[in-house]
């Protein structure tokens, strides 16, 4: 199945221009087949998601994690509940413990996007993937990424980091057809062996 497990709606994210149902529309006619909701240090209530599932004709998946902005870089995490326990700008380490006692995922989410040395730091701390491209990267970002990816053994992820409609579509990643809730998706990305 075709994941995009990074994408941002307004007003939740307000760096955004889609609206939820935007996404939905423009997600279906990109023929992608399940889209994972990361707003930017917010995650969408169950109730939230429910109701945006009744607007979604065609059968798109859409679940819920979140983008969370550490003192040193920006995280994808998968499989939370809630954000009991998680702050702006806390320390990457204690964002990935709090996430692993949980059962989620933590994924760097584009860390080279800036600099060569922004993301070095994620060749020490125990994350479980690597965005590797997003429409969000450059190729140089991009294959530094790769790189850090392949010398940890860690999960590869491709998502398009939609802020708007233009790149729904042409980043995204393939999973198995059986992951049918969030915490499934997260025990998928986590299961990858890690290189020590």
């Amino acid at each position: 199945m075709k994941f995009d497990c990074h994408v941002h709606t307004f007003p939740r994210s307000s760096c955004s221009t889609m609206s939820p149902e935007t996404l939905i529309k423009a997600s279906t006619e990109a023929g992608i087949e399940a889209i994972v909701i990361t707003e930017h240090d917010y995650l969408w209530s169950a109730d939230e998601l429910n109701s945006l599932r009744l607007k979604c004709i065609g059968g798109l998946k859409i679940f819920a994690g979140v983008e969370v902005s550490c003192i040193d870089g920006h995280f994808l995490v998968y499989g939370l509940k809630d954000l009991k326990g998680i702050s702006f700008n806390m320390s990457s380490e204690e964002l990935i413990s709090h996430a692993h006692l949980n059962g989620a995922a933590v994924v760097a989410a584009h860390p080279f996007r800036f600099s060569r040395e922004d993301g070095q730091h994620c060749y020490e701390i125990d994350i479980d993937g690597v965005e590797v491209s997003s429409g969000n990267t450059s190729n140089e970002a991009g294959r530094l990424a790769l790189k850090l990816a392949n010398e940890r053994g860690l999960f590869q992820l491709t998502s398009s980091d939609a802020h708007t409609t233009s790149v729904i579509g042409k980043y995204h990643t393939s999973f198995p057809s059986h992951i049918s809730t969030i915490l499934e998706l997260a025990e998928f990305i986590r299961s990858v062996n890690k290189v020590s």
